[in-house]
């Protein structure tokens, strides 16, 4: 199981440079839409729009689907044209007393009151997680289901910003503030690597994406998002499934959303333990891929497989959206706190002829970043 399941499966294997760009123009060239900002972040998201807050609501008669997606918000028409926004695109809820979140507009439903934005329960409890974040589960290769406690009203005023990252924030003052930011090494290449939900939301795939990026010279966006302690929150407040992420939120994401790249690499979460290799590229590629991960853990303690969940090889996937052949990687917590820089090493070296993926000592050997615990949510 991949960290998402929200869209259609496609047999689809191969895609045209021509046809991945239209699909990128029609789903996420429109820009983002609510989000939530306070101190520095106001300036490099500055509305001058009627609408600066949401009324944010229960939802209403009709809206079942929306119940158990903690992601997912519906908002009045007049609130979106006010911000120049659409459905689809993430937004930035913030409260008065400095809880925010990320969302993805689902929805463009008239209201009474024009500055409404209708979300679940489980979706509140993502402006409710509290100095000390939610407890953890004690699986960490588990997958959270939605979280519907919270202690809000029906209705409740949230700032509202159309850009989800915060710009001027280093990822070390990003962790103290429980924000999000996002890295980008951008390189002359034809090589990508990703990273959508590094930080604390799936510990170090960022590190990933960056290590496997300087071993190859490609080029790496990362996005870094952390809770109210550095262990804890980060994937209730930040995540958003790869198959919604839209450029337009993410604006250094955006830079390179069009640029034509032959190969993307997602180093992401699985639910279960393992590492699962999925995407639409080729099956060649993805056993290419896969072997040289193999040969590169030591003494063979676990095995990559290629992944039998369709879902990453879904043209909705950011991966398979930024390069014309996507490898989906998924891994556990647990196998990522052991190996994850032997399996960045390992995908490096498929995609790069000069890197021996048997090498007993991979360069960077000892370089590894101690962190604490994160979020042990792999979705």
């Amino acid at each position: 199981m991949t960290d998402d399941t929200t869209s259609d499966d496609t047999d689809e294997q191969h895609r045209s440079s021509s046809s991945r760009r239209k699909f990128l123009g029609a789903t996420l060239a429109s820009p983002a839409l609510l989000g939530l900002g306070v101190g520095s972040y106001e300036a490099a998201t500055r509305h001058d729009g009627s609408y600066d807050t949401a009324l944010v609501r229960d939802l209403a008669d009709g809206q079942d689907d929306l119940v158990l997606d903690q992601t997912a918000v519906s908002a009045d028409p007049r609130l979106l044209s006010d911000w120049d926004l659409s459905v689809g695109q993430q937004i930035r809820l913030t409260r008065t007393d400095g809880e925010f979140a990320a969302y993805t507009i689902t929805e463009e439903r008239p209201e009474s009151t024009e500055e409404s934005v209708r979300m679940p329960d489980s979706g509140k409890s993502r402006l409710d997680l509290g100095p000390s974040g939610r407890t953890p589960s004690d699986d960490r290769n588990g997958c959270p289901g939605p979280v519907t406690d919270h202690s809000l009203d029906d209705e409740f005023e949230a700032e509202i910003s159309s850009t989800v990252p915060a710009s001027d924030l280093s990822a070390r003052d990003a962790r103290r503030e429980g924000e999000l930011v996002e890295q980008l090494d951008e390189r002359d290449s034809s090589l990508v690597m990703i990273a959508p939900h590094g930080g604390g939301m799936q510990p170090w795939t960022d590190e990933q994406a960056a290590y496997a990026a300087d071993l190859t010279s490609a080029t790496s966006w990362r996005a870094l998002g952390w809770g109210p302690t550095p262990a804890s929150g980060a994937f209730q407040r930040w995540y958003v499934p790869s198959t919604e992420i839209d450029p337009a939120s993410y604006p250094k994401l955006e830079q390179i959303a069009d640029t034509e790249f032959d190969v993307a690499v997602d180093f992401g979460g699985v639910c279960e333990r393992g590492i699962e290799v999925g995407g639409n590229a080729d099956e060649s590629l993805r056993i290419a891929v896969r072997d040289s991960i193999n040969e590169a853990l030591p003494s063979r303690v676990l095995e990559a497989e290629l992944s039998d969940d369709p879902t990453g090889a879904a043209d909705s996937m950011l991966v398979n959206r930024l390069g014309d052949d996507g490898i989906f990687l998924s891994q556990s917590y647990t196998t990522r706190l052991a190996y994850h820089e032997e399996i960045a090493y390992g995908v490096a070296a498929a995609l790069d002829d000069d890197l021996d993926p048997g090498a007993q000592q991979p360069p960077g050997r000892g370089r590894r970043r101690s962190r604490p615990p994160g979020n042990p949510q792999n979705r």
